[in-house]
């Protein structure tokens, strides 16, 4: 089945910026997709719309083949994991033990059900140690990793990442980069970074400065200067 099937989308921010235009594309499921591109060519837009965050001012867009309404919500709640670029954007409780529990919580797990469940991410990604310690006082690489266990905790059929290799530790890079070497489902990660592209992707989108596609193809179109060049990578 198409995960994500989009159709001509278009979308301008409040303050009139254009966020994207002209995209259209099916993502099947079991996919791992990046979208390839320099800063400012609508890689976050279109991941948030793939998200179901916001709706696109124009075109159209179906998520497992249901509409972006509220009805769907719970539903894309339960099956998207979403990383931020920007984990700040994301940890909001107050210790790192009240942020792994909130979705659980929120989605109606007991108390005792949603610590189990957080237990398991929490060791591979070394944070139980941080359970008690606020989010803002976490190193970067640390908000990293506890905003990626948070968006695991269901293992979702979707997972979208946004940067995720951006400002971190090695340490945390490969430790992210080994779990996404594993990861089962469909996966769709926006990133400025070839050599990442390299080890987890199987399909690439290279979005051009204008915000539009560029060039769609596997892995091998990260060898073509030209289009590289013309996407302002290099």
């Amino acid at each position: 089945m198409n995960i994500i099937e989009a159709s001509n989308i278009k979308y301008v921010y409040p303050d009139k910026t254009l966020g994207v235009k002209n995209f259209s594309l099916d993502i099947q499921e079991f996919e791992r997709l990046v979208l390839l591109g320099s800063n400012g060519s609508g890689k976050s837009t279109l991941l948030k719309i793939f998200a179901g965050l916001v709706k696109p001012t124009s075109g159209d867009i179906k998520i497992f083949e249901k509409r972006v309404n509220r009805d769907n919500y719970p539903y894309f709640r339960k099956n998207i994991g979403f990383l931020f670029q920007n984990s700040d954007d994301f940890l909001f409780n107050p210790t790192v033990e009240d942020e792994l529990l909130y979705t659980p919580l929120q989605l109606g797990f007991s108390t005792e059900e949603a610590k189990n469940l957080i237990l398991e991410n929490s060791n591979y990604f070394g944070i139980k140690k941080l359970y008690e310690k606020p989010p803002f006082r976490l190193s970067g690489g640390e908000k990293k990793r506890v905003a990626l266990a948070c968006v695991l905790q269901l293992n979702p059929r979707l997972l979208i990442l946004d940067e995720p290799t951006s400002n971190i530790d090695g340490k945390t890079r490969k430790k992210i980069i080994d779990f996404l070497k594993e990861y089962e489902g469909t996966m769709i990660i926006s990133t400025h970074e070839i050599d990442f592209v390299k080890k987890i992707s199987n399909k690439v989108v290279l979005l051009s400065p204008e915000k539009e596609i560029l060039k769609i193809g596997g892995i091998e179109l990260l060898e073509d200067k030209n289009y590289l060049e013309d996407a302002e990578i290099l």
